[in-house]
């Protein structure tokens, strides 16, 4: 039986979520202006309460799949040719959408069609390169040549991205701002992701699908983490999970009949991480011998998650992409989108905390024992959640009155050999059994005063016999629940929302805790003075990495594919051969960035 995972039909939450096997339906309630309540200017928009709008992260994500399908990603070769442009394509089909923005030092259009088909027939008449070796492979990266013929349109309906500003464009625009709520509020707005670089990362996830489409006909890869869940900051890497099916509708009905015929194909490895190997090489193979504008390709295996990196030029992001049999990376992307859904403020906040974190050297750009953006946005919701202004997560299982011992023991079988978990186990059994639990009250601080409360709450709390969860635990304790999951003493716990009793901080070392909520008083203390704002925050709250740290570093990945780029120069070339080394490096520059001159 599936169970409705639903919040209560108080005021506080109006919505429901219905899981359906491999598939969650979020049903989000809107909220017009005028039956907002009443807040001072110093209020952040306020959870809406009316008007209601179904929207579901999974048709979402297939809309943005399919208008990536409809798009083309063309490099402009003279400035002001996109008038020219527009007139071919619009001879082709119907354009819904144009944009000009510039990676690279390079002109690019974005281009929308409002069909596939378009598409198709726009490939049919393009041609290739001649005498310049290159091979003669079709993707919807384009070139345009200008020739300069014909009539131009003198205001064509194109539009052009505004590159979003950086850090310290956006301090200068801040001081003056007055109002912390409003620039915390101004933070987030001029560095979340915007429409087009949402656009780009649906377009570049298309092509690695188109890359494999030719051998597995059902191959999907979506992008997850920052470049969906709402918490996605300009610039931000683009993580994509590739599979061979669409994992997410499972339920599929055929014909007994047409079940006669089948195809005969080769068997795939037993252990599914020798499997995920062997085709992230057949990817890393593919994207650096014939997909244009991919470059720096590597495949790093030895990691945890094998996952095949490499850069895409023409829209300047850095791509992962990991192949694994537990979805938990797509699924964690649902249940962050749904609770920022919740309530409007939630990724402004995150948004600051993360920008703090970073100043006052909690985060580092690369891994090591500090703490991660994902763990501060935990962090955030579980504070959130005290607050009640989003919901607890809670597991029931129906079955049984003692759900933590089943779930515990359901997750200790469901690690599988390799130290993977087990889809059948853990999706089947225990995202069946998700609660949500609703608020008892509407909470209508400013972001002020949030951002406030987050640093006055870490400051007290006891990591030392207490854990962060989002689930609803009843007095239950830090030494109780790592007896219970028979796992080691963790400094600093972290309960994983989507796998009950697992420390999603097992890399925190025990420092760590003291020297967050040392910064956290430090920081409660700033914002209690009337004179200090957003950016008295991040100024004074810098400080560098600590020594003993920095010696703990992760080592850059290493990768086994040689690096023999044919398609870019020998200037981009000597970039891309420091890429790995610099990746190490933005520690000790980060550090010494962040000393506070006494």
């Amino acid at each position: 039986m599936l169970p409705l995972i639903s919040f209560s039909h108080s005021s506080s939450f109006p919505r429901s979520f219905m899981l359906t096997g491999w598939h969650y339906a979020f049903v989000i309630q809107r909220y017009s202006s005028s039956n907002r309540p009443s807040t001072s200017s110093n209020s952040a928009t306020s959870p809406r309460k009316s008007g209601a709008v179904n929207q579901t992260f999974d048709a979402m994500i297939d809309f943005r799949r399919q208008q990536a399908r409809r798009t083309l990603l063309i490099h402009l070769g003279r400035s002001h040719s996109e008038s020219e442009l527009y007139k071919l394509c619009s001879r082709i089909g119907s354009v819904t959408n144009m944009t000009l923005y510039t990676a690279n030092k390079k002109e690019c259009a974005l281009l929308e069609f409002s069909n596939e088909q378009s598409v198709k027939n726009l490939l049919k008449i393009t041609s290739h390169f001649t005498n310049e070796n290159r091979l003669p492979c079709v993707s919807r990266n384009l070139y345009f040549a200008s020739q300069y013929t014909g009539a131009r349109l003198k205001y064509p309906p194109v539009g052009r991205e505004v590159q979003q500003p950086d850090d310290l464009l956006v301090d200068k625009a801040l001081s003056d701002i007055h109002n912390v709520s409003d620039q915390i509020r101004y933070f987030w707005q001029k560095t979340k992701l915007t429409e087009v670089d949402t656009r780009l990362r649906y377009f570049v996830a298309s092509l690695v699908e188109e890359a494999l489409g030719s051998i597995f006909v059902d191959t999907v890869c979506l992008p997850f983490g920052s470049s969906v869940n709402t918490f996605g900051k300009c610039r931000c890497d683009l993580d994509m999970l590739l599979s061979f099916e669409d994992f997410r509708n499972k339920n599929i009905k055929f014909d007994g009949k047409m079940q006669q015929l089948r195809f005969l194909t080769k068997r795939s490895y037993l252990n599914d991480r020798f499997q995920a190997q062997a085709y992230l090489k057949i990817l890393a193979d593919t994207l650096k011998h014939f997909m244009a504008e991919c470059t720096n390709v590597q495949i790093i295996l030895p990691a945890r998650v094998p996952i095949v990196r490499f850069q895409h030029r023409l829209s300047d992001l850095q791509c992962d992409v990991s192949m694994s049999e537990f979805k938990s990376s797509y699924y964690m992307s649902k249940l962050l989108w749904s609770l920022s859904s919740a309530d409007s403020r939630v990724a402004p906040i995150v948004f600051a905390v993360r920008r703090w974190a970073r100043e006052a050297s909690i985060t580092q750009s690369a891994p090591g024992p500090w703490f991660s953006n994902f763990q501060m946005t935990l962090l955030v919701i579980f504070y959130l959640q005290s607050i009640e202004i989003l919901p607890k997560l809670n597991y029931i299982n129906e079955q049984s009155t003692t759900a933590t011992t089943t779930i515990t023991s359901s997750f200790q079988d469901g690690i599988a050999a390799n130290g993977d978990l087990s889809d059948d186990v853990f999706l089947m059994n225990e995202l069946e059994n998700i609660r949500h639990i609703p608020a008892n009250k509407v909470n209508n601080n400013s972001l002020a005063i949030l951002l406030k409360g987050f640093f006055s709450f870490y400051e007290k709390f006891d990591f030392q016999s207490s854990i962060i969860t989002l689930l609803e635990r009843q007095n239950i304790s830090k030494s109780s629940l790592i007896q219970a999951s028979k796992d080691k003493e963790w400094p600093i716990f972290v309960e994983n929302p989507l796998v009950p009793s697992m420390n999603a901080s097992k890399n925190l070392v025990e420092s760590e805790a003291e020297r967050f909520r040392q910064t956290c008083t430090k920081a409660s203390q700033i914002l209690s003075e009337s004179s200090k704002n957003l950016i008295s925050l991040f100024e004074e709250c810098r400080q560098a990495i600590p020594d003993d740290l920095i010696a703990r570093a992760y080592p850059a990945p290493i990768s086994i594919m040689p690096n023999l780029e044919t398609d870019i120069d020998q200037e981009e070339l000597t970039t891309i051969s420091h890429m790995q080394q610099e990746q190490i490096e933005r520690v000790f520059n980060h550090s010494h960035q962040h000393v506070i001159n006494s």
